[in-house]
């Protein structure tokens, strides 16, 4: 099965989606007990793929976004890195190249970072006092290298993959 960018993106903003907005969302509740796992985006990409997977496995099973804890920061045990997949339960399969891992505390926010030059942590979103924003810890970033290692995106990868360019024609890459 082709990989599919456009659903790459969209159950990555799903899984992000629902990260900020609910210490309940399944990402956190995987980053809590180990694993959990949500409905499929509704999309029209989304369900045509579930499609696939259906007619590939000859099983009508629902596909389903699972999630699995990778790890807990130690210098934030209230966070952690958790990865996600397509799994079609009935047939016990995996679709990795339509997930991905994302670092998220048990509130449904990203962890702290730290500024230059100190040891106190952040909140991600604000702003250092020489006017520059935080930065990940080496931890969180240690985990980000070896997710890359391991065949993930860097982040700076990632928005190159999915800014989609016209090409001669108007089709899009």
């Amino acid at each position: 099965m082709k990989r599919s960018l456009a659903l790459s993106l969209a159950v990555t903003l799903h899984v992000a989606a629902h990260a900020q907005m609910s210490p309940d969302s399944p990402l956190v509740q995987a980053l809590r007990n180990g694993r959990a796992s949500t409905a499929l985006p509704e999309s029209r990409g989304a369900q045509l793929v579930a499609q696939k997977i259906q007619q590939q496995t000859k099983s009508q099973g629902d596909v389903t976004v699972a999630f699995v804890r990778i790890s807990r920061f130690s210098s934030q045990p209230r966070c952690g890195r958790v990865g996600y997949a397509l799994f079609q339960a009935s047939s016990n399969t995996y679709w990795p190249q339509f997930g991905g891992q994302m670092n998220v505390c048990d509130d449904g926010t990203p962890p702290l970072r730290s500024c230059k030059g100190s040891t106190a942590l952040v909140a991600a979103e604000s702003q250092c006092s020489d006017g520059t924003f935080p930065v990940d810890t080496p931890e969180i970033k240690a985990a980000i290298a070896k997710a890359v290692e391991g065949g993930s995106m860097t982040g700076e990868q990632f928005k190159a993959q999915f800014a989609l360019r016209p090409k001669k024609g108007g089709v899009t890459k």
